[in-house]
């Protein structure tokens, strides 16, 4: 319980809006204070005053009351709810662009280690449930249900205390066969989220691989597995659901005895003249408030799960993944020599991917590896690019351990055009200048003269400007390693890699 408590408290200093919240409880309680204390107060003046005294004027002045106290009510319910929907959205927006940046940061092996499914369950499912987990959860939860609940039993105490602590009894006994069964949701919502993830890496693969897919002619084999992914999906679903259904219906007859305390304990006083007829109204009418409030707690439960769970696993990703050290190191001022001494690499520490590999090249010369699919070809340019280090030898540049530069300045020399060319939502010329921004029109359009593109270039609608992201057809995939090329400049490694 303590680590749970500590989690959250970590989670809301996460948020970064405790101002908000703090308006947020404020303005939930004043609408609960005042339905609470002017609502009862109304309904007895009324039954125990102005009608057996017949003051007309009284029920005029009560009833008009009661319209302003609706008014009231419903501009402050308005306004909480505004306030929820905006920090829902400002924490899902933050929590996206966190996860996003950390991405970007974040070294290969996390990509190597981590299905695309991860990553996208990340940022939709968990960024929605964790949005939601204070903006809404815990406001309507604790704000609003608990917060109201003991505000209505500290009332039921003032009008009848021995009413009210048999009541509480039931509520306790109920909130406790609600936490036997809780544990059993929190499995089956880790176990959904799970198959959710699959779920995404299923749909990523059947999107990317469609050509694939269709030219291997396992397109019935692939909607079979979504099928039986999809089953277990429900399945899982389908228990979840029985096990909140069953801990709900014992909770409601549980609770459903408050009821029948009232009348009878009550009653017993009103015949002994005691007790007045509109503190069972009251009695009643507080004790629904309580049943309403404990009944949404004890269904919205398996809310909170999911969103503390999702919560729990980004605050696990962006605090725990490991980061590149881009800065750390001397600056690689130019490149002279490479050298490959002994290198073995694994990327799952089992099987061999480089074994006792060694390469000698001098800035004078041009080397072109060759070899058949998944002989080390792209493994060595990761390993010169440090997507990867070496697991034994070492990567020399200029006689020296490449791990002695940053990270940022030896990238900065190696132009590395990949197999798979990423081609951004933008211009020919944005393109180019996404990583080398420095680099003017006119040298771009000099670069392209001497690759024989120029010409091709002007002949387009917008030239320079044609957005080729919206143009696929335009580039081949060889002149769009070009381009991707050009993001470099002509001091930078070259780095070609052609299947």
């Amino acid at each position: 319980m303590r680590n749970i408590l500590s989690k959250i408290k970590e989670m809301y200093k996460d948020t970064g809006y405790h101002k908000q919240f703090i308006i947020l409880f404020i303005v939930v309680e004043f609408t609960e204070l005042s339905e609470i204390i002017i609502l009862p107060r109304i309904i007895e003046k009324v039954l125990d005053v102005e009608i057996p005294t017949g003051n007309i004027k009284g029920l005029i002045f009560f009833s008009i009351l009661y319209m302003v106290y609706l008014i009231v009510e419903y501009f402050l319910v308005l306004k909480h709810c505004e306030i929820r929907c905006i920090l829902e959205r400002k924490i899902q927006g933050n929590l996206r662009e966190k996860i996003f940046s950390k991405l970007q940061e974040v070294n290969t092996k996390f990509y190597d280690y981590n299905e695309t499914g991860t990553i996208l369950q990340f940022l939709n499912n968990d960024v929605n449930l964790a949005g939601r987990l204070f903006a809404d959860i815990v406001a309507e939860m604790f704000f609003l249900g608990l917060g109201r609940f003991t505000i209505i039993a500290v009332f039921m105490m003032i009008v009848n205390v021995n009413v009210t602590l048999l009541i509480l009894g039931l509520y306790l006994l109920g909130f406790l066969v609600t936490l036997f069964f809780n544990r059993k949701t929190i499995k089956l919502i880790k176990d959904i989220r799970k198959i959710n993830i699959q779920l995404y890496s299923l749909i990523n693969e059947g999107i990317n691989g469609f050509l694939s897919i269709k030219i291997l002619d396992i397109v019935k084999e692939k909607e079979n597995e979504l099928d039986e992914k999809l089953k277990e999906y429900m399945n899982c679903n389908d228990k979840l659901e029985k096990v909140i259904s069953i801990y709900n219906n014992i909770f409601s007859f549980i609770t459903s005895f408050a009821s029948c305390i009232i009348l009878y304990k009550v009653g017993i006083s009103i015949m002994s003249g005691i007790a007045t007829y509109a503190q069972v109204e009251i009695l009643l009418e507080y004790s629904g408030h309580l049943k309403y409030n404990f009944d949404w707690f004890s269904r919205h439960l398996t809310n909170i799960n999911k969103s503390y769970i999702s919560y729990s696993k980004i605050l696990e990703f962006l605090n725990n993944a490991n980061v590149e050290e881009l800065e750390e190191g001397e600056e690689l001022q130019e490149v002279k020599s490479i050298e490959f001494a002994d290198v073995n690499f694994s990327y799952d520490d089992n099987q061999k991917n480089i074994k006792n590999f060694s390469l000698y090249i001098d800035s004078k010369k041009k080397v072109a590896l060759t070899g058949r699919t998944g002989a080390g070809k792209t493994t060595v340019t990761g390993l010169l690019c440090r997507f990867y280090e070496p697991v034994t030898g070492q990567i020399k540049i200029n006689g020296r351990d490449y791990r002695e530069y940053s990270i940022k300045s030896l990238r900065e020399k190696i132009g590395y055009v990949m197999q798979n060319i990423e081609i951004f939502p933008n211009t020919i010329v944005d393109n180019i200048r996404f990583v080398n921004e420095n680099i003017s029109r006119e040298k771009i359009v000099e670069i392209f003269k001497k690759l024989k593109l120029h010409d091709r270039v002007m002949r387009l609608e917008n030239g320079y400007d044609t957005n080729i992201y919206d143009n696929p057809d335009i580039l081949s995939t060889r002149r769009k390693a070009i381009i991707e090329f050009c993001k470099g400049n002509g001091e930078r490694v070259r780095c070609y890699y052609f299947r």
